[in-house]
Formats: structure tokens, sequence, C-alpha cells
């Protein structure tokens, strides 16, 4: 998605409800990802080096963490355009 041009959620966005759908599923679904993928990546190094759950542990820390803080800014954009949208109605 581009962040000056057609965003998710926006309300002078031209494209059909099913195209922002699925802008909004492929953003919320590669947020989700980012939080697993880095914990299944760190169990395989653990099992491949023998090791006890220290790469899984570092994995589900780094993925949550990144996650959330795309998460925030996700759920932020949201917020100040319906907050822009509605200032812009009261006007």
């Amino acid at each position: 998605m581009q962040e000056d041009g057609n965003r998710v959620g926006s309300n002078d966005d031209d494209r059909s409800r099913i195209a922002r759908a699925w802008g909004w599923s492929s953003q919320l679904t590669s947020i989700a990802l980012e939080m697993v993928l880095p914990g299944i990546v760190g169990l395989w190094i653990d099992r491949q080096l023998g090791s006890v759950m220290v790469f899984l542990i570092l994995g589900v820390v780094f993925g949550m963490t990144a996650g959330m803080i795309h998460l925030v800014q996700f759920a932020r954009r949201i917020s100040e355009k319906e907050r822009q949208a509605e200032k812009d109605a009261n006007e």
C-alpha cells in the first residue's frame, strides 16, 4: 500500500469495497505472519542446533515486538484518517 495514494481505510479511496477489504486483509495477514514466522524459524534453528528453546524464545519475542509495533502504526493511521474525515465532514 502506498503511504500517500490509495490507502487502506481511506474514505476518499476510489477503489471498490472488495478491493479495500482485500487491502485490509493483506496488511493484517502480513502483520500476523510477522508475529508468527520468527518463532517458527527460531524453533527450526533450535532443532537444527539441538538447543533448548533459545532461538524459539528470541524469535517469538522479536516477532511479537515487531508485529505489535506495526499493528499500532496501522491502527494509528486508521484513527488519523477517521479523525480527518470527521473533521472534514464538520467543516
